[in-house]
């Protein structure tokens, strides 16, 4: 029988509620939430908000006589465990992959001890423990359960060998993560929507983490499993509750089936609520970009009502097959499959590379045929390339992307470490060789000239030869050299440099990386022996050096290291020997840039806007290189700073739109910049510049780059500018500095938002139902027609003069407030002249919202006649129209004043709207009944 059946949870549950107080409890398990995770980590590449490649150098002990130095490091998607895991605390372990770079060891008196290219099948991992955390945004309500890697609380990483130096290279993590922009650090794993106003509306929660069943015991298979588990409180409780004991708490995901999410309703709420509001609750529970849904699966009530289900993908998920792909330059071409809902799709197929121009390959935009350039044409010794699907719903008209990452290498085979130093009587110890090949196919490992190699797989252990060996051959310096193929004929070599004793030249450059072919590289020996002294320079390898230490690399390698040897004697005598490694670049280097000419930054429009946080300033940074253009990399990395305090400014939130206001204590910012275009509305007059807003960016072939960003504001003062960004080095250009221009500085002018007259306001009526027109000053219609439905439309002009659209509206978002309002005629506690309201508003980001009516939840329970959730036919609301549905009722309908006691607290009240237009000025508006008038309305200033 299984571990945690779903019979055994339900048993379990029998014994008492396990909500501890909280309204309900959700449940999420480890694998689907690691697939979301996913596709966030590929999301964030349509963007800027991906996570750069890493280089720097770091100590590796605490003495300090080791560093290491990575270089161009690519961290893969982030892999949710629960080792750490405890119910009482939200820690959870995440475990990221390497999938590219490069990684050297140096000793200081020595120089380097070893280096070697990073594949992913080498198995280097960073690891996070971190806490799970919670934010709520101010203007959508929504919860958002989070993952800060800036907020770890112990990193590590296992590129070096002994504990102290994993954390120290952990350390250096921890520190660049804490510098990236927030929108670089985290993820979201699953959204709660808080802006209902049923009793199951969910208000607040708090985030806990749980391993499964037997995942403690030493050694199971299951030791990383675990559940993320949210406690919800919900409007119709007044606290929260406590914290579930860990020994007691049920583990709530079924290992008999395919379950991965599982919601619990605490027993109260079970004989309160209908079904509706039940379906509610589970509707409240979203995921990132709405790719995965909540499905149902059973429900039971064995005191608590539990329902078992999956988080499965949305209909309107889009993927692509394979996510993430390496492939040898020249290689077969491989197709790419886009699927919708599971179903092979039709989409229209691109192709872009970050760090290269020249070396993306192409890709047919209708079969998804993916063909990379020849090694010859490879112009990096990685090339990561966006792999973008786009589709265009033919009945929502809805377009949707999805993106694949694609590394292309110039080897199909990688061996760690590729190159690494022995010396007889220091270290005799053994070395450890991984090799991988992209073929997947079994290795076979041939034995060395002078150690040994005991292989097994892809592992070798290599044991140098012994002392005697060493000291009988002529040569100071030798190379025992490693090799290792797959059956396709692919092969890899790693060198292993031997020395009779601990060199005693030193030759500068010790180690030299990526030098090109034919290229020319000065060495400099640093004995300081006079002159005369006889230097003998020679070369283990393909390259050739001169007397006086001018190298010159090969025009074709067989392989990637040349040891470059010098030793100096006197009377036939060695008196100092030495060596340098040079590594020889496996690819043609791609055209490159050294300097600037031109670093501008201008407006497209105007140097105004409204500082409502919602309106966007454009701005094109203009750079002229001498040589390549930039790279996607390089423009990526483009960010806007403040000239007086140097600051980076702040990035938009992720599913935010602008600045939100936010009644937090913490000051909120009062610039952000955004590589999103957002739907609002430019400044008001200002006229597009010689280059339009809207247009598209130029073509990439051209220079200058031409570089867009998006600012908002709801700052009271003007402010100077300027961007940065940084070259594949990651050394830093600004434009208040690079050419030195003063175009490379800008100021922003923001203008305070308007200050609406009430009269640029009106409520328009429209009898839809029940006789009578739409006069707004006769009272025929409400005399002679008593039993009526009017539509009530709210309309804008901004001085009176210019008509906007609402983008943005909520009603009764405040606890307390309401969605709907009611008035009798009379006072008369028999009065059953009646009239109520429900509101529609069609969001442009909602679909199929032009017809929906909503009213709130008190009045549908207590009315005690039915309320029509739709506009009438023929009534359908353009975008961004509000309206308010004023239903009068008469004798028949039975609705008296005195037998309607549950209906009181929406008197004499009104509807508390908020809007934002589609400029991004805020409305805070009333709408109520005319006093003593059930017929019609008003609207005026929200007094807040």
């Amino acid at each position: 029988m299984a571990s945690n059946a779903l019979v055994d949870i339900v048993e379990k549950m029998k014994e008492g509620s396990i909500t501890r107080g909280w309204g309900a409890v959700c449940a999420f398990s480890r694998e689907r939430l690691n697939r979301i995770l996913q596709q966030q980590w590929l999301e964030k590449y349509d963007g800027t908000s991906y996570l750069p490649v890493f280089s720097g150098t770091m100590d590796l002990n605490d003495s300090g006589t080791e560093y290491g130095v990575m270089t161009n490091v690519m961290l893969g998607k982030p892999l949710l465990s629960f080792e750490p895991a405890r119910l009482d605390t939200s820690r959870a372990k995440l475990t990221l992959s390497i999938l590219g770079g490069n990684f050297s060891v140096y000793e200081k008196s020595r120089g380097l001890l070893y280096e070697f290219d990073i594949s992913e099948a080498h198995g280097y991992t960073l690891t996070v423990e971190l806490d799970l955390s919670l934010v709520v945004g101010v203007v959508d309500r929504l919860g958002r359960v989070t993952l800060d890697l800036s907020k770890g609380t112990r990193f590590s990483c296992n590129l070096a060998g002994p504990a102290a130096s994993q954390a120290k290279i952990g350390a250096y993590f921890d520190a660049r993560f804490k510098a990236l922009p927030p929108e670089r650090q985290g993820y979201v794993l699953g959204i709660l929507d808080l802006k209902g106003h049923s009793d199951l509306t969910p208000t607040n929660f708090i985030v806990l983490t749980q391993r499964a069943p037997g995942a403690e015991v030493t050694g199971a298979k299951n030791a990383a499993d675990g559940a993320v588990v949210v406690m919800i409180k919900l409007r119709g409780s007044t606290h929260g509750g406590d914290i579930p004991s860990p020994e007691r708490f049920p583990y709530l995901i079924p290992d008999d089936g395919d379950y991965s999410a599982t919601m619990v309703l605490a027993e109260e709420y079970v004989d309160q609520s209908d079904d509706e509001d039940k379906l509610a609750l589970i509707q409240s529970l979203l995921f990132p970009g709405q790719k995965n849904v909540f499905v149902e699966h059973s429900r039971h009530v064995p005191k608590d009502l539990v329902i078992f289900g999956s988080l499965d993908p949305s209909r309107t998920s889009l993927t692509i097959e394979p996510g993430v792909h390496v492939m040898k330059a020249g290689g077969v071409p491989v197709e790419y499959k886009a699927y919708l809902n599971g179903t092979a799709t039709n989409v229209s197929w691109s192709v872009r590379s970050l760090n290269s121009n020249t070396s993306a390959g192409t890709i047919n935009p209708t079969t998804g045929l993916y063909q990379p350039v020849s090694s010859a044409e490879l112009g990096k010794d990685l090339v990561r390339n966006i792999i973008t699907a786009s589709y265009v719903d033919p009945q929502t008209r809805l377009s949707y992307e999805v993106q694949a990452l694609l590394l292309v290498t110039t080897q199909s085979m990688a061996i760690s470490p590729a190159v690494v130093s022995r010396i007889e009587g220091h270290q005799t110890n053994t070395v450890t060789f991984v090799a991988t090949a992209l073929s997947g196919a079994t290795l076979t490992w041939q034995q060395p000239a002078y150690g040994t190699l005991s292989a097994t797989g892809n592992t070798a252990i290599y044991t140098p030869p012994s002392a005697d060996k060493l000291l009988a051959l002529p040569e100071f310096t030798v190379v025992d050299t490693i090799v290792v193929g797959d059956d396709t004929g692919e092969s890899v070599e790693a060198t292993v440099v031997l020395t009779r004793a601990a060199p005693t030249l030193e030759i500068e450059p010790n180690f030299s990386s990526n030098v090109g072919r034919s290229a020319t590289l000065s060495l400099t020996e640093k004995s300081g022996a006079p002159e005369q002294v006889e230097r003998t320079w020679r070369v283990i390898g393909d390259g050739t050096v001169t007397d006086d230490g001018v190298y010159t690399a090969p025009a074709t390698s067989r392989r990637r290291y040349d040891i470059v040897r010098c030793e100096i004697s006197a009377s036939g005598m060695l008196v100092y020997a030495g060596y340098s490694i040079v590594k020889l670049a496996a690819h043609n280097a791609e055209l490159g840039w050294s300097d600037l000419s031109r670093f501008d930054l201008e407006p497209l429009r105007s140097k105004r806007l409204f500082a409502n946080g919602y309106q966007q300033l454009p701005l094109e940074a203009i750079i002229q290189t001498n040589g390549a253009r930039l790279t996607f990399e390089e423009e990526d990395s483009l960010k806007i700073y403040y000239v007086d305090s140097h600051q980076e400014v702040s990035e938009v939130k992720a599913l935010q739109e602008g600045l939100e206001e936010d009644d937090s204590p913490v000051p909120p910012p009062q610039w952000a910049q955004t590589r999103i275009p957002n739907r609002f509305k430019p400044f008001p007059g200002s006229a597009p510049g010689s280059r339009d807003a809207e247009a598209p960016p130029a073509d990439r072939a051209e220079l200058p780059n031409r570089v867009r960003v998006f600012m908002v504001s709801r700052s009271a003062q003007p402010d100077r500018f300027y961007a940065l960004f940084l070259d594949a080095e990651g050394n830093p250009w600004q434009s208040h500095i690079e050419p030195g221009h003063p175009d490379g500085i800008i100021t922003l002018e923001p203008e305070p938002q308007p200050t609406p007259d009430i009269d640029n306001y009106n409520l328009t009526r429209k009898r839809i139902l029940g006789g009578g027109g739409s006069d707004p000053d006769s009272d025929y219609d409400f005399d002679h027609f008593m039993k009526t439905t009017d539509y009530w439309t709210l309309t804008y002009r901004r001085d009176g003069q210019v008509g906007v659209n609402f983008q943005i509206a909520t009603v009764g978002e405040i606890p307390g407030e309401l969605k709907s309002i009611v008035q009798w005629e009379s006072p008369a506690p028999n009065e059953t002249m009646f009239s109520y309201t429900g509101y529609g508003y069609n969001d442009p980001l909602v679909l199929r919202d032009e017809n929906v009516m909503h009213y709130d939840p008190e009045l549908v329970k207590n009315l005690g006649i039915p309320v029509k959730t739709e506009m009438e036919p023929g009534n359908s609301m353009a975008e961004g129209v509000f309206r308010v549905g004023l239903f009068r009722c008469e004798h028949s309908d039975g609705i008296r004043q005195d037998q309607r006691v549950k209906l009181h607290p929406l008197r004499f009240k009104t509807l508390n709207v908020r809007l934002t237009d589609d400029e991004g000025n805020s409305h805070k508006l009333a709408i109520g009944f005319r006093t003593s008038d059930r017929n019609r309305l008003y609207v005026d200033h929200l007094g807040e």
